[in-house]
């Protein structure tokens, strides 16, 4: 291959949204930043500039919403993003698709 660079930022791009979908799921609901720590402990590190933007898109495409909490936070109003129903779904076909090319990827390695 010859630029393995460009493969390496294309198989991340979508596996990191898988990554930032499951996390949401698992918290219901999380703020930005408490994603950019939790992926960065997961050794997914991702910096804010591509995290929001990938954020917005998915709040635009409706599969997450957004609540601004200013009550029950110290500090800065924080940006709430949790799952729609139309996101669950997203993401159930996600990791369907996630499991079928691992089985692939698998069963052509051995």
């Amino acid at each position: 291959m010859a630029n393995i660079e460009n493969w390496k930022t294309q198989i991340r791009k979508g596996y990191l949204e898988l990554c930032i979908l499951l996390l949401i799921r698992k918290h219901e609901r999380i703020y930005g930043f408490d994603l950019i720590e939790k992926l960065h402990a997961a050794d997914l590190p991702v910096k804010e500039g591509t995290l929001y933007p990938m954020l917005s898109r998915m709040a635009t495409d409706e599969i997450l919403a957004t609540v601004w909490d200013t009550q029950n936070v110290k500090g800065h109003p924080r940006k709430f993003y949790s799952l729609t129903p139309k996101g669950h779904r997203v993401l159930d076909e996600m990791q369907s698709e996630f499991r079928k090319i691992l089985l692939i990827f698998n069963q052509l390695q051995n």
